[in-house]
């Protein structure tokens, strides 16, 4: 289970059925009939009335190989944790998932836009079942109050697969639209009437119990109950005890209080251990040995326990390695009003003890708000929120804050730096300064110095991104190295690396982001790599290269288990690094794997312009005009959208994509796209980080001229470029501007100003053994060079570079075969497919080939794409038609 989906397990382990539960034949066959077709079933009553006991036992009655996902709703549940379940419910039954389900969670959380998708891939995934039946149970739904869970389930139910359908148990309607499944004949409701136990039922159940009471008496305990179950179960724990059947209950109609009158006379025939006992434990969600021990304090909690379960005393057994009981919310209701009464002193401790053996981080937090713990608390909501917003998940945070009552919201500095990080990943600056000073206030009160360190790098972050950097360069004169931990001074060496790209100073980058890469290497965590190394612009700068290849090599050791974006981002930096050696083959292989890494993780934003921004590159090298410029337009196509809401600052994002199109189309020689991206720059004041763009705006000029034939001016123009060649030192700027100058000045004959304009970079291809810079001037530039009737104004080893260089401008022989290759299986999904057609499951194969259950889930669905096919099912049949 993925760290981001962490929650109880019993959440969706089904109760088991109670062997000695009376047969009901009528209620029994219209819910059987149910769930064997229909799209939606729907069991309402109020609490008491046997609804998991019902539905339990049919559960357990349906034909062999259903696929049952069971999820018991909590007051927690959000669309995130109910995803998160419903995803861990489906493992069992190898669903062959084309995205990672964490990606799916991140994305149907944050994005309503994106909702609609995510159910659209899990439908898909659920039509490719190969269960002849499979059931989707919500059970106590009523719990549920976040109504973007609703809104999601009327997405799936729409369309839901024919094998498939929903089962809901609640206390009252879940809001869905049931008028609408009941107009199609696609909804069964089962209601209080159906779930009464009738005078027939009463006796069955009475024989059941090994009791047998006079004629009158069923007659009265029927009037008595009116059939409620809850009532039924506790008369009949009073006949096991000894206590009158037919006392009569107060004078009222049959509620809550009639349930309290009735467990009174349950609980109050208990031993006085017994009866503490549960009052202690009724603060936990389940009760297990361990964890009612540490609660009651009680030694024998295994044989109270034991005790419970034979007794029937309104509990269910959940599936597990260890027994572990639930209890019913009213008898729980009942015994934590009696704890209060009767124990008001003990409740916060238990609260306390109840919290420190939660294993459930969200059921954890709650436990400490609700006795007022806010240091732990605000500790735990801390370590959450890291891993939601590590894994992507943003919009859950919020809700986890607002856990808290108003006043501490506003006075937490804790609360308001998880705000600032949550506000950075939706790099919302403003927000991130609000809250990170209110944050470093706070903690200055508090006099707690680390922490105020670390809100003080936060400010110096949003600072920086909302293009502040004088003012972000002060904060960071605040800091004291000492004061920081490990993951806080790798931020910081990152920001001062952020703070010399964006200021121009590209020189002093590389030092600095080598210092922060040895500091991550000694993180186990991965969750601030994507932000301290999500910049494509750091691909190619002066000295970057041995800095990038050991964040390559440290990032892949940590991605091992499962596709991340902290590995696709390092496969892309892996390939730009092969790329700008001029390994154009080994680098695409490297943008194939990162592309169905992305694919995986559903494509989020970040790794797609990633991608995007080497395709261009890769395409542009081989004069693939149409190829460079698609993938640049895509990358442009953010700033169109609302999508710049979520990436911020999009003025100057949006100027440095769009001169990188203007290189993009020099390179392939498109003129109209050249103008078209010079004509979309927002004027230089717009653009916050300008010193960074600046210089390299020097070569523009040159660019409009040499295109339009103006070589002399052109030359004029890259002169002055190329006075502080490391100034425009961006994606190899430097060396493709020696090829365009050189290119200019053979074009008006002057031979060997050429040369003396080429010859650095011949010195320093030698050096680095670097040619990227020179190939992203683009083919036609380069051949124009290598086909010059030069004389002895270049040596015979340059002019041999030179044709070389040209010869790798050729399209490499793995782009055309990239459609071939996905047609084909290798030989490991060829393994996988054998191993499918005897039978064995997903984590059969992972255990016999050594691999991680996400690699094999990808290799399923890698394997039903190439086959054309929906289900395991469907290419086992083309396999064995092939042998």
């Amino acid at each position: 289970m993925s760290s981001s989906s962490a929650f109880a397990l019993t959440k969706i382990r089904p109760p088991r059925s109670r062997g000695h539960l009376v047969v009901r034949p009528t209620l029994e066959r219209r819910l059987a009939q149910a769930l064997a077709s229909c799209r939606l079933t729907v069991l309402v009553a109020p609490a008491g009335f046997g609804k998991t006991a019902a539905l339990t036992r049919q559960l357990e009655l349906v034909p062999e190989g259903t696929a049952v996902a069971w999820i018991g709703a909590d007051e927690d549940d959000d669309l995130h944790r109910f995803l998160a379940c419903l995803f861990a419910a489906l493992e069992a039954f190898d669903l062959p998932w084309r995205t990672a389900p964490d990606a799916l969670v991140a994305a149907a959380v944050n994005s309503s836009r994106e909702r609609r998708a995510v159910a659209n891939e899990l439908l898909n995934a659920l039509a490719a079942c190969d269960s002849p039946r499979g059931l989707i149970v919500i059970d106590d739904a009523e719990r549920i109050t976040d109504d973007e869970v609703f809104e999601f389930v009327d997405l799936l139910l729409e369309r839901l697969p024919e094998r498939w359908g929903f089962v809901i148990g609640s206390r009252n309607d879940p809001p869905l639209a049931l008028a609408r499944l009941r107009a199609t004949d696609d909804l069964v409701e089962i209601r209080q009437a159906q779930l009464r136990f009738d005078r027939d039922e009463i006796v069955s159940l009475i024989a059941a119990s090994g009791h047998a009471i006079a004629e009158s008496d069923v007659t009265r305990l029927l009037a008595r109950t009116r059939g409620w179950a809850a009532a039924l179960r506790l008369t009949l724990s009073a006949i096991r005890s000894g206590e009158e059947t037919t006392r009569p209950a107060p004078a009222r109609a049959l509620d809550r209080q009639v349930f309290d009158y009735l467990a009174a006379e349950v609980l109050d025939d208990m031993s006085v251990e017994l009866r503490t006992f549960l009052m202690r434990c009724s603060v936990l969600p389940e009760l297990t040995v361990a964890r009612c021990s540490a609660i009651s304090g009680n030694p024998r909690a295994a044989a109270l326990l034991d005790e419970i379960e034979r007794r029937d005393l309104f509990v269910t057994v959940r599936d597990g390695p260890e027994l572990t009981l639930t209890l019913h919310d009213l008898f729980r209701e009942c015994l934590n009003d009696r704890l209060r009464r009767e124990l008001p002193d003990e409740v916060p401790n238990l609260l306390r003890a109840a919290a420190d053996s939660e294993p459930d981080p969200i059921r954890r937090l709650s436990f400490l708000v609700s006795v007022g713990a806010w240091a732990e608390a605000e500790s735990t909501l801390n370590d959450v929120a890291s891993q939601l917003l590590a894994n992507g998940v943003v919009e859950a945070v919020p809700r986890l804050i607002a856990q808290f009552p108003a006043e501490r919201r506003k006075s937490s500095p804790m609360i308001a730096l998880v705000r600032a990080w949550t506000a950075w990943w939706r790099w919302d600056w403003s927000q991130m300064i609000d809250d990170a000073r209110d944050a470093v206030a706070g903690f200055s009160r508090l006099g707690d110095e680390p922490l105020r360190q670390r809100a003080l790098i936060a400010e110096a972050i949003a600072l920086t991104g909302k293009g502040a950097p004088a003012e972000s360069a002060v904060k960071l004169a605040e800091i004291s190295w000492d004061a920081l931990d490990l993951d806080t001074r790798v931020v910081a060496f990152a920001l001062h690396a952020w703070h010399a790209l964006d200021s121009g100073d590209f020189g002093a980058v590389a030092g600095r982001y080598a210092k922060a890469v040895e500091l991550l290497e000694r993180l186990d965590g991965t969750q601030i790599w994507i932000h301290v190394f999500g910049r494509p612009l750091y691909v190619r700068l002066p000295g970057m290269r041995e800095p990038l290849t050991r964040f390559v090599e440290a990032a892949m050791r940590r991605g091992i288990e499962a596709p991340s974006q902290m590995q696709t981002i390092a496969t892309v930096m892996a390939a730009w690094l092969a790329l700008w050696r001029g390994e154009r083959e080994q680098a695409m292989e490297l943008i194939v794997a990162a592309e169905a890494d992305a694919r995986w993780l559903g494509m989020p934003t970040n790794l797609k312009m990633f991608l995007n921004t080497f395709r261009a590159a890769a395409h542009a090298m081989t004069g693939d005009r149409n190829a460079a410029l698609q993938a640049m337009r895509e990358l442009l196509a953010y700033f169109d959208e609302d999508s710049h809401i979520r990436l911020g600052q999009s003025t100057s994002m949006l100027g440095h994509y769009l001169f990188y199109g203007i290189r993009i189309a020099d390179a392939v020689g498109d003129a109209q796209s050249l103008r078209e991206f010079a004509a979309r720059m927002p004027p230089p004041e717009r653009i916050t980080n300008a010193p960074m763009l600046r210089a390299p705006l020097l070569t523009l000029p040159a660019r409009l001229a040499a295109i339009d034939g103006r070589h002399a001016e052109a030359c004029e123009h890259w002169s002055r470029a190329l006075v502080d060649d490391t100034a425009i030192d961006i994606i190899g700027q430097a060396h493709e501007a020696r090829v365009r100058y050189a290119g200019s000045l053979l074009a008006l004959g002057r031979r060997a100003q050429a040369a003396v304009v080429l010859r650095p970079l011949f010195d320093e291809v030698a050096a680095t053994g670097e040619i990227g810079g020179a190939l992203l001037a683009g083919p036609a530039a380069i051949s124009r060079l290598a086909a010059a009737p030069w004389r002895d104004e270049l040596e015979p080893v340059q002019l041999a570079q030179l044709r070389d260089w040209a010869k790798r401008g050729q399209p490499a022989s793995v782009v055309g075969n990239e459609t071939d290759c996905q047609n084909r299986l290798t030989l490991r999904e060829r393994e996988i497919l054998q191993r499918i057609a005897a039978g064995d499951t997903n984590k059969l194969i992972a255990r016999a080939f050594d691999l991680s259950p996400h690699t094999v889930k990808r290799h399923v669905a890698n394997i039903l794409d190439k086959l054309g096919v929906t289900s395991r099912a469907e290419a086992v049949q083309t396999y064995r038609s092939q042998l």
